[in-house]
């Protein structure tokens, strides 16, 4: 099916299913997996250990991006992708109520197959939408996606509670084969594509442009704070004492609504204001939203406390998110942007390896309060950046 032939609807429908797929896997390994490691007594310099080790999947997954554009078609790589997901999900189920060697080689597995997914999706889409439905499709994008984060994160925390992992494992398996049934019926359409990707060109003209070097800085240093915070939220839930029930339903469930409704605000504020009014006065709202947890822990304040840091602390990940999506599109040349989003994604992707990583360190050995409150001081920084690039109408496009 051409571009030509896709009416809006059905364009937007097809974005909707498939960043519902590339959003479920990212939310079981990132929301539900952390939750079911600290329920099993899994220390918390493990569990950002190994929330820094498999995001890498999603950081490095520019390397193997060229294999994905030059051979096979977009609609294979995703349903091979979802057979490697939906399989490993589905040994998940069959293993014991506990935290062994091989159930973390199937998250890693997880993680590479929902990388590899996304590479085949984000192509796929841009090769799909004509100019004039990007901005639609942009905020189809994020809310599917984030509908699929509250879908593997609370739901299936929801599942576990009530009928145990084993069934929340299994549903989530039948979920990526619902998935896989509908990649099937994708039209192989591709459009004109070079042989080979060159990386190192690409990269090498990205550099070449105005302030490349606070460009690339406000890149890896804008979400920091973000990420920060969101690594440690669910382990401290459960070690005040909430059930994963109750966690699914306010971290992820109510969280992901507050994530949708701060991203359509975000949006509307980018529309309005320009990318450059967005990125800073978001950012300041995205920074200061993780001042609730930082109390919070702090004051050991009760659940109607946490509730609302939680649902502000969503609402400033979804301001901040939109800024910085329309920040990285505005930077990315439109004849080059699939090539420089993905080194862009990988730039901003390594900084929450790292601090993931480093999360659970901290947050053992110096506490909840310190660790909170130094994500919001992670923030500011960036801040002091943006000014310098105001004067770019050239790079911020409005």
């Amino acid at each position: 099916m051409s571009e030509r032939q896709r009416t809006p609807l059905a364009i937007g429908a097809i974005a909707a299913v498939l960043y519902f797929s590339e959003g479920l896997p990212y939310g079981i390994v990132t929301d539900l997996v952390p939750i079911y490691l600290r329920i099993q007594h899994v220390e918390l310099k493990i569990i950002g250990d190994l929330a820094g080790s498999v995001s890498l999947a999603w950081t490095l997954k520019f390397l193997w991006s060229p294999l994905i554009d030059t051979f096979g078609t977009y609609r294979r790589w995703i349903a091979g992708a979802l057979i490697v997901i939906g399989g490993a999900l589905g040994a998940m189920a069959s293993l014991p109520a506990s935290v062994t060697a091989i159930f973390y080689a199937l998250i890693a597995v997880v993680a590479l197959g929902s990388a590899t997914q996304d590479i085949a999706v984000d192509a796929f889409t841009i090769r799909a939408t004509p100019g004039s439905m990007l901005g639609p499709v942009n905020s189809i994008r994020v809310t599917a996606y984030r509908v699929a984060m509250m879908v593997g994160g609370g739901g299936m925390a929801i599942i576990a509670g009530r009928v145990g992992w084993r069934t929340a494992w299994g549903t989530a398996a039948a979920i990526a084969l619902g998935m896989l049934i509908f990649a099937s019926t994708l039209p192989d359409d591709r459009g004109e594509r070079k042989a080979q990707s060159s990386f190192a060109a690409d990269l090498g003209h990205w550099l070449r442009r105005p302030r490349a070097g606070i460009l690339l800085t406000i890149v890896f240093l804008y979400r920091i704070g973000e990420f920060a915070v969101v690594t440690m939220v669910r382990p401290y839930w459960v070690d005040r004492g909430y059930s994963p029930a109750e966690i699914g339903t306010i971290t992820s469930v109510v969280g992901a609504t507050a994530i949708i409704l701060g991203a359509i605000v975000g949006g509307w504020f980018v529309a309005k204001f320009g990318v450059y009014a967005g990125l800073l006065w978001l950012g300041i709202a995205q920074t200061l939203s993780n001042l609730g947890y930082a109390i919070v822990a702090t004051m050991q304040a009760g659940r109607w406390a946490i509730y609302a840091a939680a649902i502000v602390e969503n609402i400033g990940y979804g301001v901040g998110n939109a800024a910085f999506l329309a920040f990285l599109m505005s930077i990315c040349d439109r004849e080059r942007a699939a090539t420089e989003y993905a080194l862009l994604s990988a730039a901003f992707g390594l900084t929450g390896a790292v601090v993931r990583a480093a999360s659970g360190h901290v947050a053992q050995y110096a506490g909840y309060p310190f660790y909170f409150w130094l994500t919001v001081f992670l923030g500011i920084p960036v801040l002091f950046l943006i000014p310098r690039i105001r004067n770019e109408a050239s790079i911020l496009r409005t």
